[in-house]
């Protein structure tokens, strides 16, 4: 079949057929469609569609910035004008005559300067830095710009320097914190010219949101005028920018990475200087954090199969390939070079701590299911077997089927982390735009390039089994088919055998201790057995919303569980930001080396309950010596009513001033003045009645609350609001 006059939006007909509109096919007759609608001056509906996407980003930049307003007043009228451009652009884009080139580089400009006062407001609200590895760099540009090389020392002051929670650090599995520099130099290199400049205050946090608002820009530039819109949206999901501010650094990376991946494919005809822009860059990438080594390993082969595509030889094709790792590989050593020079071993030790420092295992992927679940867990080791394996059957895919991969390769960079020890979603959804770029800015393929997939979609043939995407002739198609197979059968093997290994050790929480009015659990009993055949070592600490704690100090156990033995430990908060608030769910969690296992105990919930005054607030004074009556209603953990009698309530009463708490001299169900707290039970409606009387008139309110009391380990908690009633001379 042929195709005819695109510019018309005709089809040719074959013989026999009534040429009948109805016949067209819908790729036809959406080109036609297109084609009358461009015609007219008017752009197709996709692309407006995309533009109302972006349209709708602008009016949700609008109303983040909205409530920054009260603290800078000046960002209500940066809010209100981009607010109202996001409706007009969206009122815009269905508009006869249309243009989007007219709109598009100022959509980009009013997103980048949303992006700006955010990320001012933001820094201005919590200055303090989210992660230890931003940390890291940080303090390790000042230690060079002092003269000192960071590789040698340790990164830990940096903890305190910039304010980062005691929980940022990373951990080993013994409890231990990383404290090595454990990047490339780029990731700090990056940062030194503030410094050197004297502009400390966060400076890498400035550095990281300029790079991101850098790669938005870079984005907008390399997408073709019909997917910008594309840019402006992915730029702006929360998750980017949230990881730009909070100190995720794969920022400092993405700018370069879609410069590399920009049509990627050029590097085969390309001549000149132009051809070295992508493994200059990709090299670039390489020196900031270690995520792009394994896009490196796709791009090679996405290159060697390239030129064997278009007809080159075997040894031509990986000729051209060494070239481009050459490039990228001096690209890469020139930042490291003189840290390289200045001790090999400490360099080498610090970039490749992430792959040999026994860090505990963190992040969305497939180990979630064994810290979160209980799924596996005896071998942690055998995620890293799963990981590898999996590295090998993606790229046994991608030569196998290439061209049908020859558009989605970088993200199976990610498809492979999914599968590693530690699978931080910053390494599932930070090539997202990379990939985009990759895929879109291909030259398209010739003719005599399609591969049977692509022909399959051009003829309308239908859905395509795996054997349809093998090029070559039925013996290679064979061999290709067996190779896939193989290396996937040995893939799924390894990710069997990481979530069957069984943990070794077996535990339950049996009590806890709080902290009170703090409502948080600062210990933690935990019964302990050892199932496995081996010796182990636990090293505990706490699973709080998805994230590990430090790791909780352990008595009354021993160090070393012997196999079948029992026991029990009191586990230590070791700080406040460690502490589970008692509202919420938590489960203790065990690591061990030689081999790396973690353990986790079934999720520890405490009651939901809690409770809420009648009245909510207390509006005008209350003469002393007046009745006023106080109820206290359960309510579970969806705000419904518990109809239990019975339970006993505590109703307290304080006094708080500049000068600390004071004692208050109100009367609650006739008891001694200040007395507090007072106990009532509940009534069949789950509600129980307190009568309060004030005795002293004063300036302060009394502030009033109630809690629950835990049954077994008798902890208070499920507190109410605050009911806050002045207490006031009679009228006479």
């Amino acid at each position: 079949m042929s195709w005819a006059s695109p510019e018309l939006g005709r089809e040719p007909h074959p013989a026999g057929a009534s040429g009948g509109r109805e016949e067209r096919g819908p790729l036809l007759r959406g080109r036609w469609r297109a084609n009358r609608e461009r015609e007219r001056g008017w752009e197709p509906w996709n692309v407006r569609a995309g533009w109302i996407l972006a349209a709708a980003v602008l009016v949700l930049w609008g109303l983040r910035l909205a409530p920054a307003g009260t603290t800078f007043p000046w960002v209500t009228a940066v809010s209100v004008v981009i607010l109202g451009s996001g409706l007009g652009l969206g009122v815009a884009a269905w508009v006869p005559g249309f243009r989007p080139g007219r709109w598009s580089w100022l959509a980009l400009g009013l997103t980048l300067v949303a992006f700006a006062v955010w990320a001012y407001v933001r820094l201005y609200a919590a200055p303090g830095y989210g992660t230890d590895e931003i940390a890291f760099d940080q303090y390790a540009a000042h230690l060079l710009v002092h003269g000192l090389d960071p590789y040698r020392h340790s990164m830990a002051p940096a903890i305190a320097r910039y304010h980062v929670s005691p929980d940022g650090f990373t951990y080993r599995l013994d409890g231990s914190p990383v404290t090595s520099l454990s990047y490339p130099a780029l990731a700090f290199l990056l940062y030194a010219p503030l410094l050197a400049l004297g502009h400390a205050a966060q400076a890498a946090q400035v550095v990281n949101l300029v790079a991101w608002g850098f790669a938005l820009v870079l984005l907008f530039a390399v997408l073709p005028p019909a997917l910008r819109p594309l840019a402006i949206v992915l730029g702006s999901l929360s998750v980017y920018v949230s990881y730009a501010a909070g100190g995720v650094t794969d920022a400092l990376f993405v700018p370069f990475l879609i410069g590399a991946v920009a049509s990627w494919d050029r590097f085969v005809t390309a001549q000149g200087w132009s051809r070295w822009r992508s493994p200059l860059l990709m090299g670039l990438a390489l020196a900031v954090k270690q995520t792009p080594w394994f896009v490196l390993l796709f791009l090679l082969l996405a290159l060697l199969l390239e030129h064997r595509r278009r007809g080159a030889s075997w040894r031509r094709a990986g000729s051209s390939a060494a070239v481009y790792l050459g490039v990228a590989a001096l690209a890469f050593l020139v930042p490291n070079l003189w840290f390289l020079a200045q001790d090999p071993g400490a360099w080498v030790q610090g970039v490749l701590s992430p792959f040999s420092s026994h860090v505990v295992p963190a992040g969305q992927g497939l180990v979630g299911l064994s810290l979160f679940l209980g799924v596996g867990g005896g071998s942690l080791f055998a995620y890293t077997v799963a990981a590898v394996l999996v590295l090998v059957a993606l790229l046994t895919a991608q030569a196998a089927t290439w061209p049908a991969l020859r558009g989605s390769w970088v993200l199976l960079t990610s498809l492979v982390l999914f599968f590693a020890t530690r699978s931080l979603g910053s390494y599932l959804v930070e090539l997202l735009p990379v990939a985009l770029v990759a895929a879109v800015t291909l030259a398209p393929l010739e003719p005599g390039g399609l591969g049977a997939a692509e022909r399959g979609v051009r003829d309308g043939d239908g859905p395509r089994r795996l054997g349809s995407l093998l090029p070559g002739s039925g013996r290679e198609t064979r061999w290709r088919f067996a190779a896939v197979t193989g290396t996937a059968i040995l893939a799924a093997g390894g990710v069997a055998l990481a979530i069957t290994s069984s943990s070794p050790l077996g535990m339950k929480v049996v009590g806890v201790h709080s902290t009170g009015q703090l409502a948080t659990i600062d210990r933690v009993v935990v019964e302990v057995r050892n199932v496995s055949g081996e010796p182990e070592a636990p090293h505990f600490t706490v699973d709080l919303a998805g994230s590990i704690t430090t790791f909780w100090r352990a008595s009354g156990g021993p160090a070393v569980l012997r196999p079948g033995q029992s026991a029990s430990y009191t586990l230590a908060a070791p700080n406040a930001p460690a502490m589970p608030p008692i509202s919420g769910g938590f489960q203790v969690l065990a690591f061990t080396q030689s081999p790396d296992t973690v353990s986790r105990s079934p999720q520890y919930v405490p009651s939901r309950d809690h409770l809420v005054l009648y009245p909510q607030a207390m509006n005008a004074p209350v003469p002393v010596g007046k009745r006023i009556q106080i109820r206290a209603a359960i309510l579970n953990s969806f705000d419904q009513p518990v109809h239990e009698a019975g339970v006993p309530v505590y109703l307290g009463q304080i006094i708080y001033t500049e000068r600390g708490p004071q004692p208050t001299r109100a009367t609650i169900d006739g008891s001694l003045p200040g007395q507090t707290p007072v106990m009532a039970l509940t009534n069949k409606q789950g509600v129980a009645t307190f009568d309060v009387v004030g005795t002293v008139a004063g300036p302060e309110p009394t502030y009033f609350e109630a809690n629950l009391l835990d049954n077994q380990d008798y902890y208070p908690y499920g507190y109410s609001p605050i009911l806050m009633v002045y207490f006031v001379r009679p009228i006479t």
